[in-house]
C-alpha cells in the first residue's frame, strides 16, 4: 500500500531541497524572512496607532511604515518611541528584536559564505584566468628544479605565470614551493587541485590558453616496475585529454612529457607528432654519463647550457649575405654559432668552416640572451694568427667499471662499445640474484665480442670489498642507482659509496706517491646533494633530476632544442670535449685572445666554445674553472694545463 504523505512533510521536503540547493537559496529565504518580519512589525504599528490610538491621518500610516524600517535595520530608531505610549513601546521592542534576529542572520551567512570561499580557494577549485602560461600537469621531484629554471626563463618578462595541476593539495604544494622557491623574480607560480585527466580540471587551469603544457611522471627512473606502469598510465590519460582540449578549441600548445615504454611513447607522439615531445630520461642520462667518463668536466659544461641561468641555447635567423659558417663566428658581440637549423629543419652542428648559410637557414647559437644576439655586417674582433700543432691523443684500452644496475646500465655499456676500442674492459658489480641483468649482460656480451664485458660479485658497501676490486686501476668507476621508491635512501647509499671510493682512491694515490687518474662519476637523484658530493672530490658527478628538469624547461620554452640535444649526446656526429691546449700550440703565449684560440680551433675544423682553467679544476665556487662563451675579447694567460671546450667530431 502506497503510502500518503502529508503537506507538511511534502513541504519540509521540498523547503529542504531548496535550503541545500546553494547560498542564493539561503540568501532568498533570508530576504523572505525581512519581508515577512517588515511587513508583520509594519501592520501591527499601524493597527495600535489606527484602531487602538484611534489615529485616522494618511501621514501617520506612512510614517508608520517608516518607522518599522528604521527600527528593523537600526536599533537606535527606538529612540523614536521614546514619548509614546507603552503599546507603541512595545511594539518598537518587537521590531527591533525581530531586525537583531535577521542582521544576526545575514552576518552568520556572511561569514559562512567567506569561510567557504576561502575554504574553496585553499582546495584550489577555482578557475584560471591567464593567457600564454606554462602549464604543469602533475607533482614529483621534478617539479621544483622545471619551475626555477622557468623563472630564470622569465627575468626579463615583466609578467609571466607558471600554472600547477595536481591531485595534492594546494595548500601543501603552496607552503612546499613557498620554502623551496622564495624568489620568483617577474614569474607568478599558481597552483590547483584537480585530476590531470580530467576536461574540467583542464578547462579550468585555461589548458586551451597556455603556450605549452609538462607532464611530469608520477615515478621516478629509480621506480619499481609496477610504479612506472601506473605512472605511464596516468600520463598517457593526461595526453589524451590535452590533446581532447585542444582539439575541442582549436588551439596547438606544445606537450612535453617523460613516458617509460617505448611503444606507448610512439603512439602518444603520433596523435599529434607537431605538438607531443617525448623526452627519454633513460636514454639522455645514459649517454651523458658515458661521454662524461670520456671529458672531465663536461657534466659542468653540459649543466651550464642546458640551464637558462647563463648561456644557453638558441636558433637565430639573420640576413647572412652569403656569409661562410666560420666568418659568423667573430660577427657576434655575445653568442658563439654551433651549428645550422636548415630550412627542412635539419639540424647541422659543427659544419664546415666555409659551409655558406642560405637565406632560410637558421643558425644555433650559445648566447647569454636572445635579445643580445645581433649579427654584425662585419667582423667585430680580428683573431692573432697562431700556428697550429694539430697534435692528436692517441686511444689506448680502456678499463671501465659500472657499479649496480638499472635500465640505463645496457645503454651506457652499448654507448662504450661504439667509443672504446677492441680488447677494453667493462666490469659490473651486481647485486646479488639479479637475473634480468645477467640476462641483458649476456646479450650484451653476444653483441659486443671484441668487449671483455665480466660481472663482479661484491657488496659496494663494504670497504674491503671496494679495495679487493682495485678500483684505482680502472679508468672510469660509474655508479648507478638501483631500484628504489625513497629516493633519499639512494642518495645516501651513493654518498656512502663515494666517501669509500674517494679514501681508496686517495689512500693508494698516497702510497704510491702517484696521481690517481681514475674518475668518479655518480647519479644522483636530489639536485639538493650536489654539493655534498662536490665536496668529496667528484667534480663529475651527474644530477639526474636536475639534468632532465632542465632539458623539460628547456623544450617548453622551445620543442626545437630537443634535437640538438639529441645531436650532443649522440656518439654520430660532434659532440663538446674539453681538450688539453698543448694539442693545439706547441709554444704557449703569454697572453692570448679569445677570439684567437676560436680561430685556431676553426684550423682544427672544431668551434671553441668556452675554456677550462686548471688551476680552478677543484674549485666548486668558480664553477670548476669553466667558463662558456665568454667574451672574444677577453685575454687569458694559459696554462699548458688548460682545456679548450670544443665541438669536435671526436675526442682525439
Amino acid at each position: 500500500m502506497q503510502k500518503k504523505h502529508t503537506f507538511g512533510s511534502r513541504f519540509k521536503y521540498r523547503f529542504d531541497n531548496f535550503m541545500s540547493s546553494g547560498p542564493r537559496s539561503i540568501f532568498l529565504t533570508l530576504l523572505l524572512m525581512f519581508l515577512a518580519a517588515y511587513i508583520l512589525t509594519a501592520l501591527l504599528r499601524v493597527f495600535v496607532d489606527m484602531w487602538l490610538m484611534g489615529a485616522s491621518s494618511p501621514d501617520t500610516f506612512w510614517s508608520d511604515l517608516w518607522l518599522s524600517f528604521l527600527q528593523i535595520t537600526d536599533p537606535g530608531a527606538m529612540a523614536e518611541d521614546g514619548e509614546n505610549n507603552l503599546y507603541q513601546k512595545a511594539v518598537g521592542m518587537v521590531t527591533v528584536f525581530m531586525g537583531l534576529i535577521f542582521f544576526s542572520a545575514v552576518i552568520a551567512f556572511i561569514t559562512t559564505q567567506l569561510e567557504n570561499k576561502i575554504e574553496d580557494l585553499k582546495k584550489g577549485r577555482s578557475s584560471v584566468v591567464e593567457k600564454n602560461h606554462v602549464l604543469i600537469l602533475g607533482w614529483g621531484e621534478m617539479v621544483v628544479e622545471i619551475i626555477r629554471e622557468l623563472i630564470e626563463a622569465n627575468a626579463s618578462e615583466k609578467d609571466a605565470a607558471v600554472v600547477i595541476l595536481s591531485e595534492q593539495s594546494k595548500e601543501d604544494m603552496d607552503d612546499f614551493l613557498s620554502e623551496r622557491l622564495p624568489d620568483r623574480k617577474s614569474t607568478r607560480i599558481i597552483t590547483r587541485t584537480g585530476h590531470i585527466s580530467s576536461l574540467e580540471s583542464l578547462h579550468r587551469v585555461a589548458v586551451t590558453e597556455c603556450k605549452s603544457v609538462i607532464i611530469l611522471p608520477e615515478a621516478n627512473e629509480a621506480a619499481p616496475q609496477s610504479e612506472k606502469i601506473t605512472s605511464d598510465a596516468k600520463a598517457l590519460k593526461a595526453i589524451l585529454a590535452v590533446v581532447a582540449s585542444s582539439r575541442e578549441d582549436k588551439t596547438k600548445a606544445n606537450i612535453i612529457a617523460e613516458i617509460y615504454d617505448y611503444t606507448k611513447r610512439e603512439v602518444m607522439v603520433n596523435l599529434a607528432p607537431d605538438n607531443i615531445t617525448m623526452v627519454n630520461t633513460r636514454d639522455i642520462v645514459a649517454r651523458i654519463i658515458v661521454q662524461t667518463s670520456r671529458t672531465t668536466g663536461l657534466a659542468v659544461v653540459y649543466s651550464t647550457l642546458i640551464g637558462f641561468d647563463g648561456s644557453e641555447i638558441y636558433f637565430h635567423r639573420a640576413n647572412w649575405k652569403n656569409r661562410s659558417f666560420g666568418e659568423l663566428t667573430f660577427a657576434f658581440e655575445d653568442g658563439v654559432p654551433i651549428g645550422v637549423r636548415k630550412s627542412n629543419g635539419e639540424i647541422v652542428l659543427n659544419p664546415a668552416v666555409d659551409h655558406v648559410l642560405e637565406s632560410d637557414d637558421a643558425i644555433i647559437i650559445i648566447a647569454e640572451d636572445d635579445s643580445s644576439i645581433k649579427c654584425q655586417d662585419r667582423a667585430l674582433f680580428q683573431p692573432q694568427p697562431l700556428p697550429l700543432r694539430d697534435m692528436r691523443r692517441t686511444k689506448s684500452k680502456e678499463r671501465e667499471l659500472i657499479i649496480g644496475w638499472n635500465a640505463k646500465a645496457p645503454i651506457i655499456i652499448r654507448e662504450y662499445a661504439n667509443y672504446i676500442l677492441p680488447g677494453s674492459i667493462i666490469h659490473v658489480i651486481l647485486p646479488e640474484g639479479n637475473d634480468t641483468a645477467a640476462r641483458s649482460l649476456a646479450e650484451l656480451k653476444r653483441a659486443n665480442p671484441d668487449i671483455n664485458i665480466e660481472t663482479i660479485e661484491a657488496n659496494p658497501l663494504v670497504s674491503d670489498d671496494l679495495l679487493a676490486i682495485k678500483p684505482f686501476e680502472y679508468d672510469n668507476v660509474i655508479l648507478l642507482n638501483q631500484i628504489e621508491e625513497d629516493t633519499e635512501k639512494l642518495d645516501s647509499t651513493t654518498i656512502t659509496i663515494l666517501l669509500l671510493l674517494r679514501e681508496i682512491l686517495q689512500s693508494h694515490a698516497t702510497k704510491t706517491g702517484e696521481a690517481v687518474r681514475t674518475q668518479l662519476i655518480s647519479e644522483v637523484m636530489n639536485s639538493d646533494n650536489l654539493e655534498l658530493i662536490a665536496r668529496t672530490g667528484v667534480n663529475d658527478s651527474i644530477i639526474s633530476y636536475q639534468m632532465i628538469s632542465k632539458i623539460m624547461a628547456q623544450v617548453a620554452e622551445n620543442p626545437e632544442i630537443l634535437s640538438v640535444y639529441q645531436g650532443l649526446f649522440s656518439e654520430e656526429g660532434s659532440e663538446i670535449y674539453l681538450k688539453p691546449l698543448h694539442l693545439y700550440i706547441e709554444q704557449i703565449p703569454a697572453r692570448v685572445t679569445v677570439a684567437d684560440l676560436m680561430a685556431l680551433a676553426q684550423q682544427r675544423n672544431e668551434v671553441m666554445i668556452g675554456y677550462r682553467y686548471n688551476s680552478k679544476a677543484n674549485d666548486v665556487r668558480a664553477n670548476f674553472g669553466i667558463e662558456v662563451n665568454m667574451p672574444k675579447g677577453t685575454v687569458i694567460q694559459p696554462h699548458p694545463d688548460d682545456r679548450l671546450i670544443v665541438l669536435a667530431e671526436d675526442e682525439l
